[in-house]
């Protein structure tokens, strides 16, 4: 896979598609990634999420045609894919800091973000570490639900992660009082299918589980698979996690002898220890097979 040509590829595509709907998959299935994966490579890249870089791109678009233009604003809401004129002037205005109307007139400031162009940069050789496991069928209990990898404002966490530190973390954690469900080598983890909905990626977040579970949880079944797992060294976050999946997936996989296994999730896993120090080492477990 030749990612900077991939990426770029990426880039045209939401060119050619900013007046019609953009299905994630569609840019996934581009670089031959998850959704998942794709989003957090994509974050780390360009420094904003898939859907703020759309965002920005069709307001800059939108510009032209309301000054150049004598279209009325509804059309060109509609035609950048807004459901109504309000909801295209609270985004025209959050972005460029005037109204669509006040943008009609001369000597109006705004603003204009080009396409993004990725371009090959050289940096030092760091070491990955990884060793690769087998692991027959195993489940996990825990919180499950769609994600699409964004975060409320201030949050490092996205919003099922965040309801699952808040509603389920300190039950597993204690079981109520006595029993801990955290254990290695699984820990607390997420698994995250390959496959998603409607760029959204199915996930259970939880710990292993072993024929005991809190009321409430859901039980889900990880196949067995042979993993590429990643020991990484840094806090854990919205910040810090789409740099080791873009490393991953950019440079080990293509390096390696492997392919992504599709049919199986992949994992992440954290033990107990402070998850905001640079020290913190976690795991990313990445079911692989042979080219």
């Amino acid at each position: 896979m030749d990612w900077l040509k991939g990426m770029n590829s990426v880039t045209q595509y939401i060119e050619n598609n900013l007046t019609h709907s953009i299905q994630y998959e569609s840019l996934s299935r581009i670089v031959g990634c998850s959704v998942y994966e794709f989003s957090r490579i994509f974050s780390f890249m360009a420094g904003m999420s898939v859907s703020e870089y759309i965002r920005r791109r069709r307001l800059s678009q939108a510009v032209f045609d309301i000054q150049i233009g004598n279209d009325k604003i509804i059309d060109i809401a509609l035609k950048y894919c807004y459901e109504s004129p309000t909801a295209f002037a609270r985004a025209f205005k959050e972005l460029h800091g005037t109204t669509p109307l006040s943008a009609r007139k001369m000597g109006v400031p705004l603003k204009t973000y080009p396409p993004i162009t990725f371009v090959l940069t050289i940096k030092g050789v760091n070491e990955m570490n990884f060793r690769i496991e087998k692991k027959d069928s195993f489940k996990i209990m825990g919180l499950s639900g769609y994600e699409n990898g964004e975060c409320k404002t201030g949050d490092s966490l996205t919003t099922l992660w965040r309801e699952f530190m808040d509603n389920y973390n300190f039950r597993l954690w204690n079981g109520g009082g006595t029993d801990n469900y955290y254990t290695a080598p699984f820990w607390q983890v997420a698994a995250y299918d390959f496959q998603s909905d409607g760029g959204r990626t199915k996930v259970i977040i939880g710990a292993e589980y072993k024929g005991k579970k809190p009321d409430g949880m859901t039980v889900q079944t990880v196949p067995a698979a042979t993993w590429a797992v990643f020991t990484i060294s840094s806090p854990t976050g919205i910040d810090y996690v789409p740099a080791a999946y873009t490393r991953i997936v950019t440079e080990w996989l293509p390096s390696s002898q492997y392919e992504r296994d599709e049919s199986v999730p992949s994992l992440e896993v954290f033990p107990g220890g402070d998850a905001d120090s640079p020290e913190y080492q976690w795991e990313i477990w990445m079911p692989v097979k042979n080219k």
